[in-house]
């Protein structure tokens, strides 16, 4: 009887609580973040829970999450690290596609979550991380090649005192080595590998996506060591109207605006303007010859994008005007300043480029899609660098057609894709040198078509534990008429969801601009020997990059911080050389035949103290060595060790308006300094360089969400290079050298700036 009476109210418990939960009412949905291809991905163990309880759940590993409501939970709460917590108000139970980036319509449903503005990617296998337009703005972000100054990753160098060129470096080598990418589409490459950096204005950038190590074959064979995709401005994140104007103490001036608008409900345009003049003359050392070049740069960009349910379509182009003179001349000396003799340099460059981008979505599948790219780019620089004359062209046409699906029984989690590309380089480089010390005379000619067609194929997987970006790339160069493979593999590794371990390794090749890529050494009275030097004899630059990386978020006294570690092993199996240390009096090009490789190791802290103070701080090791005719050595001029530390500030909101404060310093070691034995005694350098500090700051006012103004401090300890130019009196004697440039030139310099924006 007392097993009846048991049974019978344990039947009736399960029928009343099955009652029950049949009446129970539940919110699902789905969670993603949109990655640095411009896809979705699933984001899993994102804490969701309604504000009116303290239990809740999270998403699993397809980014999936169900949770029961009653009608008193009103605002469901989305909690992810590296993402602002945010509320959503629930009016039903319809199913939501939440998207966690910056500001999605998705269902009559707007979600907004900040993001960080410097971040990294937990769920790609790729060691990537984000800057953001705020990151940007911590700095005096004028263009791409001083847009890295808060980040300890990438180094930008100028790479002669005369001509004002900059370029950057990654794993201790050379920018030329580095993808350059704006909107996955190849951008900055051969004639423009150094000038381009300077051709993209700050303010047209809206986010940089960085990636160590080769990157993916869907964009080419050329990342050797990095990849680096820039999302310009464009109606999908465009403030309605922008404009930014800057000064600083040298008397640069720059003014960049651009405007937002659309057309019915498909169409939708941006165009975009800068304009740069540096007509003040400085030279604070008095060695006669500038310290900052006289320029004038105008640049146009306009981009039209078309969506519809099953089109989507980004077409445009863009045009820069660059003039730019420097040098030591009389009309522009200090009367206490030997003026004899003149040494001009007059630059031009002159560059237009056109794109189309196209994809067609399949209606019976969301991640289905058929996509065309194609871009032409005309380039033309003309130097006259004191008794140098440089002339070159070069036309550039790509095309990549792209088709991806997902597969399996998991679909989300598996996805493949393949293509075809096409790139073609018509160049043409002239160079005459003149040597009035010894009245000899050199010319260089160099003239080229190469084709390189290829086929790729890549898939992709992405769980909650595991990520896989394997790919392969066979293309045909019908300059060097060889076929050639190029493989890459990113794993990644999550035990959890704030530890991710990646590893990674690729190749990749390139065909190298000798003329080009060493304009600076035109800056001197070097004689160039090629005598060693054929480039069909050299062929393609190629090599390996090997890497892993360590990604820890953490929290430590209830605020979060992110610690990254990473390793690179990068070796080239054939490179061109590019010798200084065989005489002060030449520079030689010749085949590697040899050793050539670069290790990389960098920690990096992001911590946040509080909601005000932030902190980035990391110390970054380079052994860069190369097989030169004198034998195995360092590379010059670049640091083994360098420190970094970033602290950022930012007030409490009153009124809308908000203080920011921002100080960054960066340890730069000792450098090899070419040699220079064989100069005379007062043209003869120290092997090495000194350490030294760099700092600087910028404090930015906001005074509503339209308005704001900064000022800022660059090379604050004002610490420069003795003597950047040898024999700088005697420009045409054979001791003249601009190019071993080891530290700054100019010394400390204010800056102020405005803005004004309106979002809608």
């Amino acid at each position: 009887m007392r097993k009846l009476i048991v049974f019978i109210c344990v039947l009736i418990s399960s029928f009343y609580q099955s009652q029950e939960n049949k009446n129970v009412k539940y919110v699902s949905g789905n969670v993603f973040e949109i990655n640095n291809q411009d896809s979705l991905s699933p984001l899993p163990g994102v804490n969701i829970r309604f504000l009116s309880s303290t239990t809740g759940t999270s998403t699993d590993n397809k980014g999936s999450f169900k949770i029961p409501y009653t009608p008193s939970d009103k605002q469901l709460i989305f909690s992810y690290t590296g993402y602002q917590t945010d509320t959503l108000e629930i009016k039903n139970n319809k199913a939501l596609n939440v998207v966690m980036s910056e500001g999605k319509i998705l269902e009559d449903l707007l979600v907004e979550f900040k993001k960080g503005s410097y971040r990294f990617s937990k769920i790609d296998p790729r060691n990537v991380h984000i800057i953001g337009q705020d990151e940007l703005r911590k700095a005096a972000c004028c263009n791409l090649a001083e847009s890295f100054e808060t980040n300890p990753s990438i180094d930008a160098t100028f790479t002669d005192a005369i001509t004002g060129t900059k370029q950057i470096q990654m794993l201790g080598l050379a920018g030329k080595y580095v993808q350059m990418l704006s909107g996955n589409i190849p951008v900055i490459r051969g004639l423009s590998t150094l000038y381009g950096l300077k051709q993209i204005p700050g303010p047209f950038i809206d986010q940089i996506s960085v990636s160590k190590g080769s990157g993916s074959v869907v964009n080419g064979y050329e990342s050797m060591v990095g990849q680096i995709n820039l999302n310009l401005k464009q109606p999908e994140n465009a403030e309605k109207f922008h404009f930014n104007f800057y000064l600083n103490q040298a008397g640069r001036n720059e003014y960049n605006t651009f405007y937002n608008m659309d057309f019915g409900k498909s169409w939708s345009t941006t165009f975009l303007a800068h304009f740069e003049d540096q007509s003040r003359i400085n030279d604070r050392n008095v060695d006669g010859f500038l310290d900052n070049p006289l320029h004038k740069d105008y640049i146009f960009y306009n981009q039209w994008n078309y969506r519809s349910r099953l089109i989507h379509m980004e077409v445009g182009g863009s045009a820069v005007f660059s003039t730019m003179k420097s040098g030591k001349r009389i009309q522009w000396a200090d009367s206490a300043t030997t003026t004899q003799p003149d040494y001009g340099v007059d630059i031009e460059n002159s560059k237009v480029n056109g794109f189309l981008k196209i994809g067609y979505l399949f209606p019976d599948d969301d991640f289905k899609s058929l996509a065309l790219q194609l871009s032409s780019t005309y380039n033309s620089q003309n130097a006259l660098i004191g008794e140098s004359d440089y002339n070159g062209m070069q036309l550039s046409s790509y095309l990549n057609l792209i088709y991806q699906q997902e597969f399996g029984k998991n679909k989300e989690n598996n996805s493949f894709k393949v293509g075809a590309s096409c790139q073609l380089d018509s160049v043409n480089e002239n160079l005459i040198r003149r040597h009035l010390y010894d009245n000899s005379i050199s010319g260089l000619s160099f003239k080229w078509l190469e084709v390189v067609p290829g086929f790729y194929g890549e898939f992709n997987h992405n769980s909650e534990k595991f990520g896989v970006i394997s790919g392969l790339r066979l293309d045909y160069t019908s300059y060097y008429r060889k076929y050639f493979v190029t493989p890459r593999l990113h794993l990644r590794y999550s035990p959890n969801t704030d530890l991710a371990f990646k590893i990674m390794a690729g190749s990749g090749r390139r065909t190298p601009f000798m003329i080009m890529e060493n304009i600076g050494f035109l800056a001197s009275s070097r004689k160039w020997n090629l005598d060693s030097y054929g480039l069909f004899g050299l062929g393609q630059e190629y090599s390996w990059n090997f890497g892993a990386a360590i990604l820890k978020e953490f929290t430590l006294f209830n605020r979060e911080g992110t610690l990254t570690i990473d390793a690179y092993h990068t070796f080239f199996e054939n490179q061109l050389v590019v010798d200084l240390d065989e005489s002060a009096r030449e520079v030689d090009f010749y085949a590697l035949e040899g050793k050539s490789f670069s290790n990389s190791f960098q920690a990096e802290l992001n911590y946040d103290f509080n909601r005000r103070w932030s902190l980035r701080t990391a110390y970054r090791f380079l052994d860069v060595q190369k097989q030169y005719q004198s034998g195995l050595k360092e590379k010059p001029l670049l640091s083994k060790h360098r420190g970094f530390i970033n602290i950022a500030y930012s007030s409490r909101k009153h009124n809308k308006s908000q203080w920011k404060i921002d100080f960054t310093t960066q340890l730069i070691g000792s450098q090899r300094i070419p040699y220079t034995g064989d100069n005379e005694p007062l043209f003869q350098l120290p092997l090495r360089s000194e350490s030294y500090l760099v700092a600087s700051g910028q404090i930015t006012r906001i005074f509503s969400p339209q308005v704001d103004a900064y000022l800022g401090i660059e090379n604050a300890l004002n610490y420069t290079q003795n003597n950047p130019i040898l024999s700088s009196e005697n420009p045409y004697s054979e001791h003249f050298d601009s190019s071993l440039i080891w530290a700054p030139i100019f010394g400390r310099m204010i800056y102020l700036g405005f803005r004004f924006t309106l979002k809608e």
